[in-house]
């Protein structure tokens, strides 16, 4: 059997407008952790224990927890900006990965083509059936509402983990037909055939 190895990846057409975001969230996560730490040095310098101990710790504390909990709430949501995802295909094996501003890659799901149950374009009436079925869930992989050239938005449903997904695309013809290669016939959309 034939080996291969084929990847893509769907970049971020407005970067301008997902670096800025993202940079914004960090400042606001990074702010957010320095008031973590001046309260907590205004805390040991400034705080009498007076009365009730429990209470006081309480109410020192809530604000304390308020700034760390915002610090890592932006840190983690500024990872939804300036991102890209990139689509590996490798004899029989589908990996979805996401890269965060070129720097970080997360892995995502992989699966095999034996998982697939149906292939098709985006918007087709079997695409619209499988997303009105209840407990499938989707998951978008591209930052994009608008196609870029030679590329179009897929849909692959697969059963991963016991759960059955749909997953979003915007790849080249080529990917799909790669996974086709690997793939039972009766998993194309019919408007594909």
């Amino acid at each position: 059997m034939q080996e291969i190895f084929y990847e893509e990846s769907s970049n971020q057409r407005d970067v301008g407008s997902g670096k800025t975001k993202y940079y914004i969230f960090k400042v606001l996560s990074i702010i957010s952790y320095i008031f973590v730490g001046l309260w907590a040095l205004m805390f040991f310098i400034f705080f009498e224990f007076k009365g009730n101990i429990l209470l006081n710790l309480v109410i020192a504390l809530i604000p304390f927890a308020m700034f760390l909990a915002s610090g890592i709430l932006l840190g983690r949501f500024k990872d939804r900006f300036y991102v890209d995802y990139d689509y590996t295909f490798i004899t029989g094996t589908i990996r979805f990965s996401k890269v965060i501003k070129n720097i970080k890659r997360k892995h995502i799901v992989s699966f095999e083509t034996s998982d697939i149950e149906k292939i098709g374009k985006y918007g087709s009436e079997t695409f619209n059936r499988y997303s009105l079925m209840p407990g499938i869930k989707s998951v978008v992989l591209t930052s994009n509402s608008i196609a870029d050239e030679n590329k179009e938005f897929y849909y692959i449903v697969a059963n991963v983990n016991g759960e059955k997904k749909i997953y979003i695309l915007e790849c080249t013809e080529t990917f799909i037909v790669n996974v086709l290669k690997f793939s039972k016939r009766s998993v194309l959309d019919e408007a594909l055939k």
